[in-house]
């Protein structure tokens, strides 16, 4: 299939809308139907594209209450809990990609294998990243990415972030 269309696609099925060639984003709101995932693939695509052009003020709008994370670093092995901790750890790596990279987007994110589930007022990502840049430490490196989204005022936030990553 053409990536033109599979894009078009995308952007229809999740909400976004193209706007002078930049993604637009609205708020993303929970529909009264559990089972719909609609909403919910519209929050990890607006995640991820905040993540991508390292986008602070939406990437941070994107948390939970209480989140929490593992990081895909060695120099952070231990689970980070809670929002001040979690952005301190990301606006250093924000800081850090800013000076290797040209962007946005920055880490040029290319999710594979999307899987998206809902649980009630829970949500599931999954996908892997190829072949990670040399920027964030991990060149080679297959990523694989659990989020958690769960509904806060009737808006998808992250609670939680597992990012590990295989390969050499």
């Amino acid at each position: 299939m053409n990536h033109k269309i599979e894009r078009r696609q995308f952007l229809t099925k999740t909400g976004l809308t193209m706007a002078g060639g930049a993604l637009a984003m609205a708020p993303v709101l929970a529909s009264a139907n559990s089972t719909d995932t609609t909403a919910l693939e519209k929050a990890a695509q607006q995640f991820l594209q905040s993540l991508d052009n390292l986008d602070w003020e939406p990437f941070v709008a994107s948390w939970a209450a209480n989140p929490t994370i593992f990081f895909p670093f060695d120099n952070t092995p231990e689970r980070v809990d809670g929002k001040s901790a979690i952005n301190a750890r990301f606006r250093t790596f924000f800081d850090q990609v800013r000076t290797k990279a040209e962007g946005p987007p920055y880490l040029k994110l290319k999710p594979n294998n999307l899987k998206v589930e809902r649980f009630g007022d829970a949500g599931l990502i999954t996908f892997t990243l190829g072949g990670l840049s040399s920027v964030g430490g991990l060149s080679g490196k297959m990523g694989r990415r659990t989020v958690l989204f769960v509904l806060e005022n009737r808006e998808w936030k992250v609670a939680h972030l597992h990012a590990s990553s295989a390969g050499a």
